[in-house]
């Protein structure tokens, strides 16, 4: 998978979430975005044909190794793949906050981490509602070239996009213009 080209896809689905009603809640912003990934991911060739994005899929402890419920995911479900390994074919997790508090975007990379480790997903994206902050500085899991972090706010019907990760151990940040 190419890291990159799933940035650049995320992105242009950011870009698509430009109504200020979707930035008022979590839940709206995330259905949203979901809407603008899969119509970006139709027109790109990045996954496989038969990857699908899910939201708030319930993990099994049983079967996944966690009761892990992220916002979204992209993989290729085993009855599609044929593989009954739960960590082949991961391909993104996603966590959203609204105005994430350091607690909150704390807890969510915890989750985010448990994702990498027990389903080995090769990207996570944590995506901040309503702030410019991304809370990278905060992050202390053991996954940081996993890790992408982005920031998204509409002003004065402006969206506003800011990119952070980590790069040879150093933030770097993009400010991207909607």
């Amino acid at each position: 998978m190419d890291t990159n080209a799933v940035i650049g896809i995320v992105i242009e689905a950011l870009k698509k979430v430009n109504n200020p009603r979707f930035f008022k809640t979590e839940r709206g912003y995330q259905g949203r975005f979901a809407c603008a990934m899969y119509d970006v991911m139709d027109n790109k060739e990045i996954f496989p044909d038969d990857a699908i994005l899910e939201e708030e899929y319930q993990k099994r402890l049983n079967e996944h190794g966690t009761r892990q419920r992220p916002d979204i995911i992209v993989h290729l479900p085993t009855e599609i793949s044929g593989l009954a390994n739960t960590t082949k074919n991961n391909f993104v997790v996603f966590a959203f906050k609204k105005n994430a508090t350091l607690k909150k975007a704390g807890e969510d990379f915890y989750k985010l981490d448990i994702m990498f480790k027990e389903l080995e997903y090769p990207l996570g994206i944590f995506i901040n509602i309503g702030t410019l902050h991304t809370h990278i500085d905060k992050y202390r899991g053991n996954y940081k070239e996993r890790l992408h972090f982005f920031s998204v706010v509409m002003k004065n019907v402006e969206l506003k996009i800011v990119h952070a990760f980590f790069k040879n151990a150093q933030i770097e940040k993009q400010n991207i213009s909607g």
